[in-house]
């Protein structure tokens, strides 16, 4: 709910009797617009109680007398203005400009809707990358969830990690307990800065971070499974997926592809 306080049932009925002050009436338009349902059972009430005036139109006491007065005349029979005939002429031009107030707000919010809708298909990329378009094929997750956990700890300036890797005998059994994971992977050329347990589906993952000599940073996602292998890429940051020995692996970082290809091959991965 974003342009109207809440309104209450009595409140709808009485915007489709008109009975509402101008103010009102118009933070109701104003919430109809903004919810689809109650404008639909709006435009019922104002269906069915059309269809009772047609069905029983309301005696007007006046009319009676000037049918009386006029006899047997043939002219047309016309009402003078009462309160009570201005009263209800008012009352009907109101709710008819409420009613386009709120088709007016109503048609607003559906373009913006739309607008914002075409903005965000125009602009999104498509994708070139092979690796990206391999996803799109293999649909891997982890490589995925590794990616978003590259993002957000590798560049964490002050937490990226839980244990420190030089209380490797801590991280060692933490990570043990924890995830199953007999024991951190060592990459050569490159350290260990510590580790990370994340929540996985049904069990806990493992996340190390590693910083290669060229000063870059890289994460290894480990869990228990045995998918298939697989790659995921998206805004400069690569993955790679594979399984063995009963662990999934998934290596992540903004480095080249060659690069990871060659650490995925010394885990024990795919070449």
């Amino acid at each position: 709910m974003t342009g109207a306080s809440r309104v209450s049932e009595a409140e709808l009925h009485a915007f489709v009797d008109g009975q509402l002050g101008d103010e009102r009436a118009l933070a109701v338009a104003v919430w109809l617009a903004e919810h689809p349902r109650d404008g639909v059972r709006v435009d019922g009430w104002r269906a069915q109680n059309d269809a009772i005036q047609r069905a029983f139109p309301p005696p007007a006491r006046e009319r009676v007398t000037l049918a009386f007065r006029a006899g047997e005349s043939d002219a047309p029979l016309t009402l003078p203005p009462t309160p009570a005939i201005e009263d209800f002429r008012a009352r009907r031009r109101r709710r008819r400009t409420l009613s386009m107030a709120a088709t007016f707000v109503a048609g607003a919010l559906a373009a913006g809707a739309l607008a914002m809708f075409v903005q965000r298909m125009t602009a999104r990329p498509i994708p070139t990358d092979p690796i990206f378009v391999e996803v799109a094929t293999v649909s891997d997750e982890f490589a995925r969830r590794a990616v978003e956990a590259w993002r957000t700890y590798a560049q964490d300036p002050h937490h990226p990690v839980e244990v420190d890797a030089r209380d490797m005998a801590g991280l060692t059994k933490w990570l043990k307990e924890r995830t199953g994971l007999a024991r951190p992977p060592v990459i050569a050329a490159a350290r260990l800065l510590g580790g990370r347990v994340l929540p996985a589906h049904g069990e806990n993952a493992a996340f190390l971070l590693y910083r290669l000599t060229s000063g870059d940073l890289v994460a290894l996602l480990a869990e228990p499974g045995a998918r298939s292998p697989g790659a995921y890429s998206a805004g400069g940051v690569s993955a790679r997926a594979w399984s063995l020995a009963g662990f999934d692996y998934a290596l992540a970082g903004a480095t080249p592809g060659n690069r990871l290809d060659a650490i995925v091959a010394e885990l024990g991965g795919p070449r």
